[in-house]
């Protein structure tokens, strides 16, 4: 009767401690330790999130939104918490309320405490050289022409009304300088050409015959230094010409420029093909190129992207450059990058220039079926020097040529397309090879046989 006695009591203990443990609103019971736990944990990983994103360099989900937004954020986190911990309410009133006290003025102040700077969205540069030039409009006694050393521009606007002129002084300049930014000016704008005029201590440039829009203007004014004063409508704008700025001259030796095992390598060219000068440009791309790194492929890729904005198509050289560079940085299926190769390649193609191996190669592996065509063509018109990328695309030209196997082509091309056909042809082209079995000349007639032999062999 003592055993029972004893087992009775304690399952009398057991059940009371279960009913102690469900009882509804007991922060000390086990769903009560639950609640709290699940409230603490997440308010402490909002906490902790505002305090690592409490700097520039760190960036998380919460520190990328306006303060605002990081506001209802953290509100918004307390109050989940506080309903976690509300059931506990009449059980440990004063227990509660403090905590729930503590997570709701927390939640107030986290945005305040530890604000999360988000990196402010600059302006458009086309923005903001609008913002610039009002506030030129504004400040006319910085300006460093007078009403009369503008005559030489109207004299130019007067004598050839039909064209399209901007003035540009640069104030601060040196004449060692001139003609680089003249050139680069000229090309920046796409200009029909640029001349340039001493006034005081810069120069005065004005440029004739400018495509595009006309708030390039101002945006490419802006690269020589700070915009002073600008009149838009009079196409007339004044520059602190900054060296610095500019990128005129180099920051680095030639030896960290050439060596790919330096730190400071990538960095180095990167900057220079940010400069105005092609031909430092030019040395830059074809460095890296050649370097082929592994490391911030992306930023190179990146800067290649931004240099080629620009137009390059008057300097034949580093427009190569610059995108046989790309090929090696940009990734395969980059849509970006391939519309700069395929750009290059047809602009190549219209003023009748070499195209470059590199480049032609990546087009043909990213799109050979859209590349069979102009390849077609450009080999038609010189098999000898095309025959490689032809080759290239394999079989996918076959019936390109094919339709130019005609008893009426040219010997020669007749004779290059049978060397292809041995190669890469099918019976697709069989009909059209047998035509050739009756051609006035023997010698075609001959390898026509020879060509269907050599297909009729394959299949």
């Amino acid at each position: 009767m003592e055993q029972n006695r004893l087992v009775h009591r304690r399952q009398v203990a057991r059940a009371a401690r279960m009913s102690r443990n469900l009882q509804r609103g007991s922060a000390f019971s086990l769903m009560g330790k639950v609640r709290c736990g699940l409230a603490v944990g997440l308010f402490l990983i909002c906490v902790l999130v505002f305090v690592i994103g409490d700097s520039e360099t760190v960036k998380t989900p919460i520190n990328q939104l306006e303060q605002e937004y990081q506001f209802y954020v953290s509100i918004g986190t307390a109050l989940i918490s506080s309903l976690f911990l509300l059931p506990s309410f009449g059980a440990h009133k004063f227990i509660i309320s403090l905590a729930i006290t503590t997570m709701m003025t927390m939640g107030v102040a986290m945005p305040f405490m530890w604000h999360a700077r988000v990196p402010g969205l600059e302006p458009e540069p086309v923005v903001q050289q609008v913002i610039e030039e009002k506030k030129a409009e504004e400040e006319k006694s910085k300006r460093f022409l007078t009403d009369g050393d503008l005559d030489v521009f109207r004299k130019t606007c007067e004598e050839m009304p039909q064209s399209v002129h901007y003035a540009i002084y640069l104030d601060n300049q040196s004449t060692s300088v001139r003609s680089l930014v003249r050139e680069s000016l000229t090309r920046l704008l796409q200009a029909e050409y640029t001349r340039a005029y001493t006034r005081g201590n810069g120069a005065l440039y004005v440029v004739t015959n400018v495509r595009g829009k006309r708030s390039n203007v101002a945006r490419v004014a802006s690269r020589y230094g700070r915009v002073t004063y600008a009149n838009a409508g009079a196409g007339v704008y004044e520059v602190r010409f900054s060296p610095d700025k500019a990128n005129l001259v180099s920051r680095y030796s030639s030896e960290v420029l050439s060596s790919p095992q330096n730190l400071n390598f990538v960095s180095a060219n990167v900057s220079e093909l940010l400069c105005l000068d092609p031909m430092r440009v030019s040395a830059a791309a074809n460095m890296l190129a050649a370097s082929n790194v592994q490391v911030l492929r992306g930023d190179i890729r990146d800067a290649i992207v931004q240099v080629l904005r620009d137009p390059w198509t008057s300097e034949e050289e580093t427009y190569q450059a610059l995108v046989e560079a790309l090929t090696v940085y940009a990734p395969r299926g980059d849509r970006e990058a391939y519309q700069y190769f395929i750009t290059y390649f047809n602009n190549c193609r219209v003023m009748k220039k070499n195209i470059s191996p590199k480049v032609t190669r990546r087009l043909i592996g990213e799109d050979p079926s859209g590349m069979v065509e102009p390849i077609v063509e450009l080999w038609v018109e010189n098999p000898l020097k095309w025959n490689d990328m032809l080759s290239a695309l394999g079989s996918k030209a076959e019936e390109a040529l094919i339709a130019k196997l005609t008893p009426a082509a040219d010997l020669k091309l007749l004779d290059s397309l049978m060397k292809y056909l041995s190669t890469y042809g099918s019976s697709k082209a069989l009909p059209a090879l047998e035509g050739l079995l009756n051609h006035p000349d023997s010698l075609i007639r001959h390898k026509a046989g020879v060509t269907i032999n050599d297909i009729k062999s394959r299949y």
